[in-house]
């Protein structure tokens, strides 16, 4: 089944399933769940079909809590249309959440684009740059930094246990670029001759970044063998601790022991908060953002209070 012919149910339930992709390609999954409601809604009138767009506004920001970028598309719309309301058509409205929807997707494509044009600057000749899981933004940096003719190569690591890193080392290889895939462990043997280091982010709060697990050791290292250190993600990722769902999600068991040991219970934690002071700085679409400016920027988020309320209810 391609994606035209899902329904927003089946993109829901898939999102949900999902914890392999990375935040931008989840929050254009979300995209597509809004533009496949408001061609199936169905609705007889403007307060039914407001309603039904904030339960899956609450739906998709409840599939990837941890993912900022969704709920930045689900307030942004919901606002939106909240502000629409006393003027607009119920098909006007549809139609209006549409094309903010996949206004949103585009962007977001766009947007790592602009990344990697404004990251690749950071790429030297002959360098070795080193990172953590897999992240668009960091694979489209490099690949463009290849392009403009650059000779460097990347120590990836393959990100336990669901080895997000192979997948980008896989990448990295087709696109002519020399790779070393290490384990997360050997992390300390390869930091200290790094001459930069890259990581993403599925989120970017006031003090603190969230990504995959196991980036706080790699900034640690960074702090001892003075090695920069770079995040790089969608400005559609920064939001405020106030507004945010703990991003400290466990994935199962099972894929870290996958037999039971007498007295033993395996634990998964998919993320972890770093504070931003282990960074430079970060690498936007919008350009470059020292630590000290992210606050400012999340301040000037406009709310929808209607999502609001309702996840303050979800999540006291």
């Amino acid at each position: 089944m391609n994606q035209s012919e899902l329904s927003c149910v089946q993109v829901l339930e898939a999102l949900r399933e999902d914890n392999v992709s990375g935040a931008s390609e989840l929050s254009r999954k979300a995209a597509q769940a809004f533009v496949l409601f408001a061609s199936e809604s169905g609705c007889r009138s403007k307060d039914e079909y407001f309603s039904k767009l904030l339960k899956l506004g609450l739906d998709l920001v409840s599939a990837q809590p941890h993912m900022a970028s969704i709920f930045n598309l689900v307030n942004s719309l919901l606002y939106s249309v909240e502000e629409l309301l006393p003027t607009c058509t119920l098909s006007e409205l549809e139609e209006f959440t549409k094309r903010k929807a996949e206004e949103f997707a585009y962007n977001s494509v766009n947007a790592i684009q602009q990344i990697a044009q404004n990251g690749e600057k950071l790429v030297e000749d002959g360098s070795r740059i080193m990172t953590h899981s897999a992240s668009g933004s960091i694979l489209e940096i490099l690949k463009k930094a290849k392009r403009n003719g650059k000779s460097f190569h990347v120590v990836v690591c393959e990100s336990r246990p669901m080895f997000e890193g192979r997948i980008l080392a896989k990448f990295l290889g087709n696109a002519d670029i020399p790779v070393i895939l290490i384990t997360d462990a050997a992390m300390g043997v390869y930091a200290e001759g790094a001459d930069l280091l890259l990581v993403g982010a599925d989120s970017i709060s006031e003090t603190v970044f969230v990504n995959k697990i196991g980036t706080l050791y790699l900034c640690l290292l960074s702090k001892e063998y003075k090695v920069p250190l770079y995040v790089a993600c969608e400005r559609s990722k920064f939001i405020s601790t106030a507004w945010r769902v703990s991003p400290l999600a466990q994935g199962k068991p099972e894929e870290v022991l996958d037999s039971e040991l007498l007295n033993v219970r395996a634990e998964n934690p998919y993320f972890e908060e770093i504070p931003l002071s282990y960074c430079q700085q970060v690498i936007t679409n919008e350009g470059f953002f020292s630590p000290s400016q992210i606050p400012h920027y999340i301040r000037k988020t406009r709310l929808c209070k209607r999502l609001m309320e309702r996840l303050r209810e979800l999540h006291p």
